[in-house]
Formats: C-alpha cells, structure tokens, sequence
C-alpha cells in the first residue's frame, strides 16, 4: 500500500469485532488492499471462503480537505446509482457503518471483485482500444443519471455549476491559506469561472465520477469493473474527459476519437466547440487545483508524489489558462 498521511491503521482485532458485530463472518485473513493514497483498504477473508473489502475513511484527527470530509458516505451513493440507474459492474456495499463505535472511523465492507487495474494488465493494442471503449461507456451510462443540484454530496449543493465550481475552487483555496500557502494559480482559476459565469450557468447536471482513470478500472476476462467513485460530483459531463485518451495535460480538440466513441451511446452528444473546450480547461484547472493542494495534506515535499503533484498541476494550469485566456 503507498504510504499517505490520511490513511487509518486498523487493527486485526478492530476488523474481526466490526465483521461479527454485523455478522458478516468469522475473520481467517486480513490483507492490506490496493494502492490508494486516501482511504485504508482491506482483504477480509471469512472461515466460510467469502472474501470482502473494507475500506475505512482517514480518522478524524487526520487534516483532510474541505471537499475530502465524509467523502465515503457520497462514495457508497455513488455505487448505489450506478447499480440503480444502469448495468455497470461495480461493488455491492454489504454494510456502511458510520458510527465510529469499533473502528474509530468511517467504513463500509463490500463485494471483493476479482481482476487487476487496467495499467498492470499486458494488453495488446486491440484488447486495450476494446478496454478503453468500455470505460467510454460507462462514462455514458452515468452521464444519463441526473439532478437539478450541483456539486459535492458532502459540502452542499448549488443551483447552477458556476455557483458550484466557485464553491468547490473557493474551499480548495481557503484550505490551501489554512495549510500556510498560497495559490496564486487558485485564485486566477477564480477569475476564470467569473470570465465565463455565462457559459458555466448554462451547463446540464449529471453524475460525473472525475477519477476514472485505468487504476480505478478492474480486468478480467474481457470484462471490466468500476472502483473508488468517491471522488464523483453532480456537474458538466465534460468533465469526465480528462481522464481519457491523451489525459489531463492535452485539450479537448484532441480526444477527437473519445468523443465520437461516446457519442454513440450517449443521449446527449458532446459536440468540440469552444464552448466545450472552455468547460473542459475549466474542469483541467480544478484538477490543477485538487493536486496542488493535496500534496500539503498527503505527502512530505521530497516525496515523489510530492514531486508529481506540482508538476502535474504546473502543466495543467499552464495549457488551461493559455486557452482560457484567448
């Protein structure tokens, strides 16, 4: 597991007394779980040969940010829309506990899915460019899932994604002042949303995941899985493209064949225009955003992670506010 300041170290003993007070099973192993950099996470094996995931919230005297607070509760709706609202493979939650009363943390045991993370599977070029259409298609599927508010389940919702982005961009930035730095990219990103208030009020709501990158993207046997939505908001479906094709670093205008791959399947086609292309740098500039401020909470600054937070979020700022700025 990466090492990170936010994540919770259960104990053998917490685990089993949390899986037989909900009566899940008999704890037989406890296995350290996957390679997140926020949440601790768990392979429980039960004496009957089930196996589960636990996933517990960082505790709550570790420094999160404003957006990261009760991040798990809107993580376990996430999964409960998408089994709901379409045919998406994704965990079954088995249980979410909230009340801190065994592990002294927020937690929820789910379905244990089998396969590897997209990045360590040896695709040929066909198997991948077939993987890549899939997750394509999921984004379509969620971006049919709807709602009149917008923003983060757990900061409070908006009646428009200006009114929402400002939020989310202005709690980024206060946590950044809070943590002893300034933002000077921040703050510019601010006067951006102002720039185009007129376009960003205009913008349709739907459930945006924003992490669907191939770490988050189980494999196996042709078929794929979704994990770790917690980072998911309502908000612009556009912004879900930043994580397909070229990434976070590349312009809409060059994910030509990722936008005609999910206008396909799509009920609202995304056209490229510049419209579309301002609302894309947008989202860019709040990833920017998220990584230069995570990096304080998370990481020390000879840390590698450390390292690629600011150069991430340095190239991402910089191709961003080029276009925002013509």
């Amino acid at each position: 597991m990466i090492n990170s300041k936010t994540k919770y170290e259960a104990t053998h003993e917490e685990i089993r007394e949390l899986f037989d007070h909900h009566k899940v099973g008999k704890v037989a192993d406890i296995t350290p779980l996957g390679n997140g950099e926020f949440n601790a996470a768990y392979k429980v094996t039960c004496d009957d040969g089930n196996c589960y995931a636990l996933k517990i919230a960082p505790p709550d005297d570790a420094r999160v940010l404003t957006y990261e607070k009760n991040m798990m509760e809107s993580e376990v709706l996430w999964y409960s829309k998408m089994h709901e609202n379409t045919d998406i493979l994704c965990p079954k939650v088995y249980v979410a506990d909230y009340s801190k009363s065994i592990i002294k943390s927020n937690c929820f045991i789910m379905q244990m899915m089998e396969g590897e993370p997209l990045w360590a599977v040896n695709f040929s070029d066909h198997e991948y460019e077939n993987v890549q259409k899939q997750k394509i298609g999921m984004l379509a599927k969620i971006h049919r899932i709807t709602n009149d508010k917008y923003g983060y389940i757990q900061s409070g919702l908006h009646d428009t994604w200006y009114d929402a982005l400002r939020s989310m961009a202005g709690n980024l930035v206060s946590d950044c002042k809070a943590l002893g730095h300034e933002t000077p990219d921040g703050e510019k990103f601010i006067s951006f949303i102002d720039k185009h208030a007129e376009i960003l009020r205009e913008v349709p709501c739907r459930m945006v995941n924003f992490d669907l990158w191939d770490s988050n993207v189980l494999y196996k046997d042709g078929k794929i899985c979704w994990i770790d939505p917690e980072r998911g908001f309502w908000g612009d479906p556009v912004a879900d493209f930043i994580a397909l094709g070229s990434g976070q670093k590349a312009p809409l205008s060059s994910k030509l064949k990722e936008l005609e791959i999910y206008n396909e399947t799509a009920d609202e086609k995304i056209v490229l225009s510049e419209e579309t292309e301002i609302r894309y740098q947008i989202a860019v500039c709040l990833l920017a955003l998220i990584e230069e401020v995570e990096k304080y909470v998370r990481y020390e600054p000879e840390e590698d992670n450390y390292i690629r937070n600011t150069k991430d979020a340095r190239e991402m700022y910089d191709m961003a506010f080029n276009i925002l700025s013509r």
